[in-house]
């Protein structure tokens, strides 16, 4: 005779320690998608979500690597349509991933207008799609950051 498997039945509970976990959770809002064919997972808070609500713009998050005297994690937000490839997460929010190289490496230019000469082929990309996006609106500003 085998054993109930309670968990795994239509009337099972989920942990409570885990439900109670999601609800207190600073980042309880979460998506995965695919770049490139690897999965990233997107985390956001209640604050981003509120305002992803209020807005009748999709918002679409852009996840930059910038190769230049040094190399550089930006998360950049945008509410106007932009001319590269973006992944719908749902019906609000877009992301994106551009690896980008600049033309020079002069520590001024660099630090105050990120020069851009050209962004890096996809094969390239591919091996530097980031894991997990962390996102929140507070203070009336978009904040992210993204993690391998």
């Amino acid at each position: 005779m085998s054993l109930l498997n309670l968990s795994a039945s239509y009337f099972a509970i989920d942990n409570p320690l885990r439900s109670l976990e999601r609800c207190f959770h600073p980042m309880r809002y979460r998506a995965s998608v695919q770049i490139y064919r690897r999965e990233v997972e997107l985390c956001w808070t209640s604050r981003a979500e509120a305002e992803l609500r209020r807005s009748e713009a999709v918002l679409i998050v852009e996840l930059q690597l910038y190769f230049s005297c040094v190399v550089k994690k930006r998360v950049l937000f945008h509410r106007q349509p932009v001319d590269y490839e973006t992944v719908r997460v749902n019906d609000r929010l877009e992301i994106a991933f551009r690896p980008v190289a600049s033309a020079v490496c002069d520590p001024r230019e660099f630090a105050a207008s990120y020069p851009q000469a050209r962004e890096l082929v996809a094969d390239q990309a591919a091996r530097m799609v980031p894991r997990l996006v962390k996102i929140d609106h507070s203070r009336g500003s978009w904040q992210g950051q993204f993690a391998y």
